[in-house]
């Protein structure tokens, strides 16, 4: 179960990361800064990559063990309800 939480949680942190590092990216480039603009590409790229391997690799690894996929946590402290 805590590898559901730290999937979840530090994807969302890197959806987060890879947003704002593509807006960098798009100022960057549009304002004549190259540099600073292939550096924050590069950070939208692995935070991307990062968050979908671990993201996917928790999924596969929950239906290899034949459990249900990892689900974000409501507000109220339940989890999203899970249909049969």
């Amino acid at each position: 179960m805590k590898l559901h939480l730290f999937a979840e949680w530090f994807g969302y942190a890197l959806g987060l990361l890879a947003i704002i590092a593509f807006a960098l990216a798009v100022v960057a480039a549009a304002s004549g800064f190259a540099g600073w603009a292939v550096v924050a590409a590069v950070t939208f790229m692995v935070a991307v990559a990062v968050a979908l391997a671990l993201v996917g690799g928790t999924v596969r690894h929950d239906h290899r063990q034949r459990r249900h996929t990892p689900r974000f946590p409501l507000p109220g402290g339940s989890a999203w309800p899970v249909k049969p």
